[in-house]
């Protein structure tokens, strides 16, 4: 088993704000699966309303988180989420993601594979919201629910993988769980 490696230690914003916006997507995710969504001759039942307040506060958290994440200093950069924005981002993530399975090297506390996928999971989870909070508020946006509902799968699929991950790199010795667990350790 590989020794226990040193990554980057996050703030308590992000770690508040990382784990309030997992709260609500579980919380969103498992409404939709009970919930009564409007019919043409019928509202929603109230775990539809739940689901529609849970998902305003969602849209809440992830716009700060997005603003959190630009205003940071010391963490991971916004960019390093959006690598396909930046040819010497996107090599890192293509070198990266061919010794995803290494450990980091010397030096080294952040993964920029990693970084990328966090990526992908805040523009799902943000169209998810924004497509659901619109659709259903905005009446000309009301398309955006059918957008809102075949994102739905993707949210399940990253939040499925983004935990199986965190697993398999606590079996590696990457002790990343315990660090995301504890939001009052200091930086």
């Amino acid at each position: 088993m590989p020794k226990a490696e040193k990554l980057e230690v996050r703030s308590f914003a992000t770690k508040l704000l990382h784990w309030l916006v997992a709260l609500t997507i579980i919380a969103q995710l498992g409404l939709s699966l009970v919930m009564q969504s409007p019919g043409r001759n019928r509202p929603g039942d109230s775990l539809f309303e739940i689901h529609e307040k849970v998902g305003i506060a969602a849209t809440i958290l992830l716009i700060s988180f997005w603003l959190w994440s630009i205003a940071r200093s010391g963490e991971t950069r916004l960019v390093a989420f959006f690598p396909w924005l930046s040819l010497s981002q996107f090599r890192l993530v293509a070198t990266d993601a061919r010794r995803i399975f290494a450990p980091l090297g010397k030096g080294r506390n952040e993964r920029p594979f990693a970084s990328a996928v966090h990526g992908l999971g805040l523009i799902i989870a943000t169209s998810m919201a924004l497509s659901g909070l619109l659709g259903y508020f905005v009446a000309p946006a009301k398309p955006l629910l059918e957008v809102h509902e075949t994102i739905a799968p993707l949210m399940w699929a990253y939040l499925v993988g983004h935990v199986a991950i965190s697993f398999i790199h606590e079996l590696r010795g990457e002790r990343i769980i315990g660090p995301m667990l504890s939001i009052f350790a200091k930086k």
